[in-house]
């Protein structure tokens, strides 16, 4: 059997015996009462392999292996003698005092839809205890209150240390609704002069649902704001032109370019008259290569100048397109922050429509300047 941080608490005043329980025998049956019930029972693999072997009954020395029980006594009479004294009628001994079972007449519920609401009903959510708070000590504080069934210790997976460790926070199921309503009403519940946290389960997972679709939303407006940003150039669509004479101008490597290949796929030339080498990066993702090849030995002729072409490739290529996606990145956000927070008057409206469609075509182009067509 796996043990859990989850136990039932139902705390006993008589019993079959005539003699009251002790604080031990209390807890004994408050332990064996969470085997056996309805939390636990049809969830336990362990358990209900050994209930199938013998119509339910299983040997307590079986259940002197779980090592919750065994804390408590390892001593089968003690064992036996505590759960013949709760009032419960969940758990029956056998004749020979040697084996336990779950009462025939009181049959595991039905788990459905229906059930889980039910006992999401009397559940409530406390936050606040102490983060190296144990079972007992929960159960300890809980036997003040009218009447905790069952106690689950929310965890966390600490990735640094790979232990599952305490939230602060559980869910206590009371056996009423009107019991755990009580609770709730109280004016303050305070350990260690702590005021703790108190809602109703459905109220609490209501609220994780909300924080969770608040989070998932904030994520996917991120995401497509990070989509409308992301710039795209295409690779292998990259000639640099070495040689040029000082007259040589951006329209002018249009124009020979023209000749060769059209217009129609260039998407920018960087160049600036008087250098005597330039950038030409075109639409078209791997048309680089073949751009080239419709030139005479790799050289095209501007201003009855034969000028060198070559493809960018590799490293040069990359650093290239680095340099220009932050150089778009920068245009755009100067563009932006340009026109943030303008608001034209009424009178002003349609002065400034022409230079508002003009600026919005600039960003649709990369926010680069293009060559004239």
């Amino acid at each position: 059997m796996t043990e859990t941080d989850t136990v039932a608490t139902a705390e006993q005043t008589n019993g079959k015996s005539d003699s009251k329980p002790s604080e031990l025998e209390s807890s004994i049956i408050r332990q064996l009462e969470y085997y056996f019930g309805d939390s636990n029972l049809y969830r336990d693999k362990f358990l209900q392999e050994q209930i199938s072997k013998d119509e339910g009954w299983v040997p307590v020395k079986t259940l002197l292996t779980f090592k919750r029980l065994q804390a408590l006594s390892e001593d089968e009479k003690v064992i036996v003698a505590a759960i013949e004294k709760s009032d419960e009628g969940l758990i029956e001994v056998s004749e020979d005092k040697t084996k336990l079972r779950r009462h025939p007449e009181r049959p595991l519920p039905e788990q459905n839809e229906e059930t889980r609401k039910e006992i999401m009903s009397r559940t409530v959510y406390v936050k606040g205890f102490p983060l190296d708070s144990d079972m007992n000590s929960l159960i300890e504080f809980f036997k003040d209150f009218d009447k905790v069934v069952n106690i689950v210790m929310r965890k966390y997976h600490d990735k640094t240390s790979k232990e599952y460790k305490f939230k602060g926070s559980v869910f206590a199921t009371f056996a009423t609704k009107d019991q755990a309503d009580a609770f709730l009403k109280l004016e303050k519940v305070e350990l260690k002069e702590v005021a703790l946290i108190r809602k109703w389960q459905e109220v609490y997972n209501e609220e994780k649902r909300e924080e969770r679709n608040a989070h998932k939303k904030k994520k996917e407006a991120a995401k497509e704001e990070e989509e409308k940003d992301k710039i795209d150039l295409p690779k292998g669509a990259i000639i640099g032109l070495d040689g040029f004479d000082p007259e040589a101008t951006r329209e002018i490597i249009r124009d020979a370019l023209a000749d060769v290949i059209g217009t129609n796929t260039i998407a920018f030339i960087e160049f600036e008259k008087g250098q005597t080498s330039g950038f030409v990066r075109f639409n078209e993702e791997g048309c680089a290569k073949g751009i080239v090849e419709k030139m005479d030995d790799g050289k095209i002729k501007i201003n009855d100048k034969e000028i060198k072409v070559r493809v960018l490739e590799g490293e040069e290529e990359e650093e290239y397109l680095k340099e220009q996606i932050n150089n778009i990145r920068e245009r755009r956000q100067a563009f932006n922050n340009r026109h943030k927070g303008r608001k034209g008057r009424f009178g002003d409206k349609n002065k400034d429509k022409g230079k508002k469609r003009k600026a919005d075509d600039a960003l649709e182009n990369d926010g680069e300047q293009q060559v004239k067509k």
